[in-house]
């Protein structure tokens, strides 16, 4: 939502881009498509978050594609269902790559595009992420970025029930260990 907003605000430009009059400094706008141009090649991640983990990283690529890996702590909180819910916690180490595609720029410093990557959680197993992001660029050596989406893992619920000593019978409640809806916010730095 923040993201369409920023995308909304933006003054519409019909015809030709503005030109700077002689002698005056180029508009910041400029400025920021130049910081946004440099962003290129390798960076280091830290990321909060259950789609990445609470931890760090690596990115490779340019603002148009590339590959994200991640590694980190992330909690596993589901709601046994029966006779009365029961919220639980579980503690997992979550690691996995993703590749990244912008899809639109809606200001020159600002991204928005599409994820797809493999997870291996430690409690729920080997899955899958599909998601979106919103990358900004705060300065010419730092981004902020916004990743969500969801993370699906076939033999999560029985991978849950083995590690913790669960029942057989034990049934949880909507979405469940095997998919869950994530978000995450971490900052890039440009080295």
């Amino acid at each position: 939502m923040l993201v369409l907003a920023v995308a909304a605000h933006r003054p519409a430009r019909a015809g030709m881009p503005e030109q700077p009059q002689a002698g005056s400094e180029p508009a910041p706008r400029d400025a920021g498509a130049a910081v946004a141009a440099e962003h290129r090649g390798l960076s280091l991640l830290l990321n909060a978050g259950a789609y990445c983990g609470f931890g760090g990283g690596l990115a490779f690529g340019t603002r148009d594609v590339g590959v994200r890996g991640s590694a980190g702590w992330t909690p596993v909180i589901v709601v046994l269902s029966g006779a009365s819910s029961d919220l639980k916690l579980y503690s997992a180490v979550l690691v996995g790559p993703d590749l990244y595609a912008r899809i639109f720029r809606p200001q020159p410093t600002a991204d928005i595009g599409g994820l797809v990557g493999y997870r291996y959680n430690s409690v729920l197993g080997h899955g899958l992420a599909v998601g979106g992001y919103a990358q900004f660029a705060l300065s010419r050596a730092v981004d902020v970025n916004i990743s969500a989406g969801l993370l699906i893992f076939p033999e999560g619920e029985d991978r849950l029930k083995r590690a913790e000593n669960l029942s057989s019978s034990t049934r949880f409640s909507f979405p469940g260990p095997n998919v869950n809806f994530a978000v995450s916010a971490g900052l890039a730095f440009f080295p």
